[in-house]
């Protein structure tokens, strides 16, 4: 009878942990797939590179000031640097290869300051493809210091700049199930906790801590104060009970939004309605100089984001319409497609998408919360560049539906100069601004410096569309022409093709 028993009990047992295993890698996979995981890898060594001693002839280049053309100039490359400048009427040695540069215009690699790589290893090449040659990572995987390990080998791709995963303080066994399953979030519930935390990600090679929005106050006092002793910068969202008045002295170095300003703001305002959204506005006129001043005085950075956020109620309302405008085809299924434990980006599915179940009188709130929204991150951007504030240009690619890698920076960097930026101020943003807070030595056209370089056919200080006309990419020294970078850009589409459960075409152009 004893064995019986013993047998019932090692047979119900084998069961649950074999639920539980089911369990845990259904979950697994569905999470990789939304990550990007599945998506066929492309094969980078079918483009052909150009490396060695480079020379880009008889050029107009970018000043480091990013205010004018400096024409008529020859840049030399070896060994991943810029090694001279000089007039074009200096010879070049014959070891160097000479690539024409007559009516072009060489800039600096764009950076984007947040994007999101996850497990989706073709957005590298999205990056390159669109001029883009830093990156700067702000939910880092331990993937990611492999693909930096490649890229430092000679493999195709942008350096990448990896903050630590997002730091939250949150409870119960959701957030533990996600902080255990994905890794890209993870819980701290005590002060003690979050403090060691801090030190694992120093040593582990993280740039700067990451915060979430859901952190608890004592602990980001906690965080802030042990990175302070060992000089690693924080970085993030504004946690939800933090104010701006405790941001400015708080010692956090970087804000990941212009939104978490927005946000803050309405918050403290109170519910915004179609009634009182003038008024809110005009309460933001008057103290967007205010915000941006202390942000100034305490050197708080802030990245933009502002494309994708202007995207919400073209998402929350005519997605169809919308997904018809960007790069669909180029991004990741995966994240596209989302699965049964994540959204993804398209109908049905996707997490700005609001109901057509609403009343003609919820619409009408909801569209007059979303146009005061847009109007106060314009109220704010312009505020901050103004007053001096130190921008960096950011997209959250892949981290909030509608930005593709790579193509959401154009889009951002557009969406700047619709606010009012001037073309100076944007390539300052995309270029030295982000460099200079990565701590890199990159972002300029400057002896020494890295040769991340674009060549583009037209001037983008006349129309920042400009930017697009890319005619090759310089990264790590490796040289990629205009054919390189469309059969990267055809590879990537391949690979999405075949890799797809949901078949997109209705969406696209």
């Amino acid at each position: 009878m004893k064995s019986v028993v013993k047998k019932w009990i090692l047979g119900i047992f084998s069961i649950i942990l074999l639920v539980d295993f089911g369990v845990y890698f259904h979950f697994q996979s569905e999470i990789n797939h939304v990550l990007g995981a599945h998506t066929e890898i492309v094969d980078t060594s079918q483009f052909k590179t150009i490396s060695g001693k480079l020379a880009i002839t008889n050029v107009n280049i970018l000043s480091t000031n990013s205010e004018v053309m400096i024409p008529n100039q020859t840049v030399l490359v070896e060994d991943k640097k810029i090694i001279a400048i000089h007039s074009d009427s200096i010879p070049v040695a014959n070891e160097f290869l000479k690539i024409n540069g007559h009516n072009k215009y060489l800039i600096p690699g764009l950076i984007d300051s947040h994007v999101h790589l996850k497990k989706s290893k073709n957005d590298l090449l999205l990056y390159i493809a669109n001029g883009i040659t830093h990156v700067g990572e702000m939910t880092g995987m331990k993937e990611h210091f492999e693909y930096q390990k490649e890229i430092d080998n000679g493999a195709i791709g942008p350096n990448i700049y990896i903050a630590s995963p997002k730091l939250s303080s949150q409870k119960g066994m959701k957030a533990n199930f996600r902080s255990w399953m994905e890794r890209r979030h993870q819980n701290y519930t005590t002060p003690k906790a979050a403090r060691k935390a801090v030190h694992y990600y120093k040593n582990k090679g993280y740039k700067a801590i990451k915060l979430s929005s859901d952190l608890n106050k004592t602990n980001y006092y906690a965080v802030i104060d042990e990175a302070k002793k060992i000089n690693i910068p924080v970085i993030g969202h504004l946690p939800i009970p933090i104010t701006l008045d405790e941001l400015y002295t708080s010692g956090q170095s970087q804000l990941s939004h212009v939104e978490s300003i927005t946000y803050a703001s309405m918050l403290s305002y109170g519910r915004i309605t179609s009634k009182n959204a003038d008024d809110f506005l005009k309460h933001l006129e008057g103290k967007a100089d205010h915000i941006a001043v202390k942000l100034q005085e305490n050197n708080i950075t802030i990245s933009t984001t502002v494309a994708t956020n202007k995207s919400v109620a073209k998402q929350s309302f005519h997605l169809t319409d919308y997904l018809k405008t960007i790069a669909l085809e180029y991004q990741n299924p995966g994240w596209v497609e989302g699965s049964s434990i994540s959204k993804g980006w398209l109908p049905g599915n996707n997490s700005y998408e609001y109901s057509s179940d609403l009343t003609e009188k919820q619409k009408t709130e909801v569209n007059a919360y979303l146009k005061t929204f847009e109007k106060a991150l314009d109220i704010v951007t312009k505020a901050l560049v103004e007053n001096n504030v130190v921008i960096t240009a950011g997209t959250d690619a892949n981290g909030a539906a509608g930005a593709v890698p790579g193509f959401s920076l154009h889009e951002e960097l557009l969406t700047l100069s619709e606010i009012g930026l001037t073309n100076v101020e944007i390539l300052k943003a995309t270029t030295s601004a982000t460099a200079d807070w990565m701590n890199e030595t990159t972002g300029k056209i400057e002896v020494n410096y890295r040769a991340d370089l674009v060549l583009l056919n037209k001037n983008p200080l006349e129309n920042i569309r400009n930017s697009q006309s890319i005619e090759a990419v310089i990264a790590n020294g490796k040289y990629l022409n205009r054919l390189a970078l469309d059969n990267i850009l055809k590879a990537v589409k391949k690979a999405n093709n075949k890799s797809r459960k949901i078949k997109i075409d209705k969406y696209l152009k």
